[in-house]
C-alpha cells in the first residue's frame, strides 16, 4: 500500500483560478492521497466551490477559518491537521502536471525535502518560462545553506512529517516556505528535482512572485529590516538541532545583533569561512561569494 501523502492547500478569495487548480490536484497520479483545504474566511464564492468538490470526493477535508489570519498561519493549520507521511502545499491559482507527487515520492530518497522546478505561466495559463530562469535552484544540505536565504518555493515542496516539530510553530517574519526547508536541511538535507512539476501562475495578485528581489517586503525601514534579520538568526540558531552547525547559527546571531566592531570583524570571518555554504543559494563563484563576506563589515546583509 502506498504511503499517505497530504496535499495541503490554504485559499483566499481565489474563486478565479481555483476549480483549475484543484482539477490538478485530484488528478494526480498518486494513488493514497488526502486533500487538506483550508479557506481563510474569503468573502467571495471560494469556500462553496471548495465544497461542492468535497460533497463529491471524500478525500477532501475542508476546514473554514472564521477570521481571517493570513496565508502563514493558514498554511500551518493544514499542516497541523494533515495525517500523511509526507506533505505537499498548494497555492490556489496555479496547475499541478499529473505525476507531480509520484515523481516526488520517488525521488525523494532519504532527504527530509525535495522541491521540483516550476514553469511560469502568466494569468491565462500560458507558459513563458521556468522558475529556474530567473533564480539560482539546488541542493541544500547544510543548515548553513539557509543563513542569508533560500530559492525553494513552498509550491513545489513535497517533504516528511519529520520535519513539523522542527518547523512548527511558523512566525510573522519568515515565509513559511523557508523554515519548512530549514527544517529539513537541518534534518537529512532538501533535494533539488530539476523537471518542472508546476504552472506558477504570475498575476497582479500574487502573494509572491517568481522574481524574488520583487516581492512584497515586511519592513518600511533599514532598522526595521535589521532587526527582522535578527530575528531570523536567533530563530534558525534556537532551532538547529545540536552541532557544530548550532554553534556556529548561534555565533553568528550573536554577532549579528551587535554593532562593535569585534562583532563586525567576527561575522565577516565565519561567513568568510562558511562562505560557499552560507551563499549557495545565489549561485555566485567561489571568489564571488567568499568577497560577498567583506559586505558584512559594513552591513549585517
Amino acid at each position: 500500500m502506498s504511503t499517505l501523502i497530504s496535499i495541503v492547500m490554504a485559499t483566499y478569495n481565489g474563486e478565479k483560478y481555483l476549480r483549475e487548480q484543484v482539477d490538478s490536484l485530484l488528478a494526480q497520479s498518486y494513488a493514497s492521497l488526502e486533500f487538506i483545504f483550508v479557506d481563510d474566511a474569503s468573502s467571495d464564492s471560494t469556500f462553496a466551490i471548495l465544497q461542492a468538490y468535497a460533497a463529491k470526493d471524500s478525500r477532501i477535508h475542508l476546514i473554514e477559518n472564521s477570521v481571517n489570519q493570513g496565508l502563514i498561519a493558514t498554511f500551518e493549520i493544514g499542516i497541523r491537521a494533515a495525517k500523511g507521511e509526507m506533505i505537499a502545499l498548494s497555492d490556489q491559482d496555479d496547475v499541478w502536471v499529473p505525476g507531480k507527487i509520484s515523481l516526488l515520492a520517488e525521488a525523494i530518497d532519504s532527504f527530509s525535502l525535495i522541491y521540483a522546478n516550476s514553469a511560469l505561466s502568466n494569468a491565462a495559463g500560458e507558459v513563458t518560462g521556468k522558475y529556474s530562469d530567473r533564480n539560482h535552484l539546488c541542493d541544500y544540505p547544510s543548515a548553513l545553506n539557509y543563513v542569508f536565504g533560500t530559492k525553494a518555493m513552498g509550491h513545489a515542496m513535497l517533504f516528511k512529517r519529520e520535519i513539523i516539530d522542527l518547523a512548527l510553530p511558523f512566525t510573522d517574519f519568515v515565509g513559511h516556505d523557508y523554515i519548512l526547508g530549514f527544517a529539513a536541511a537541518s534534518l537529512n538535507g532538501v533535494k533539488y528535482y530539476p523537471q518542472t512539476l508546476v504552472n506558477y501562475r504570475q498575476h497582479s495578485t500574487n502573494t509572491i512572485g517568481a522574481d524574488l528581489s520583487k516581492g512584497k517586503k515586511n519592513y518600511t525601514t533599514r532598522k526595521e529590516r535589521n532587526a527582522r534579520i535578527v530575528k531570523r538568526m536567533e530563530l534558525i540558531a534556537a532551532r538547529c538541532p545540536s552541532g557544530s552547525e548550532r554553534e556556529i547559527l548561534i555565533r553568528l546571531a550573536q554577532n549579528f545583533n551587535s554593532k562593535s566592531l569585534k562583532a563586525r570583524a567576527s561575522r565577516f570571518f565565519t561567513v568568510a569561512k562558511h562562505h560557499r555554504a552560507m551563499l549557495t543559494y545565489k549561485g555566485k563563484s567561489s571568489a564571488g561569494s567568499f568577497l560577498y563576506s567583506f559586505k558584512l563589515l559594513i552591513s549585517i546583509f
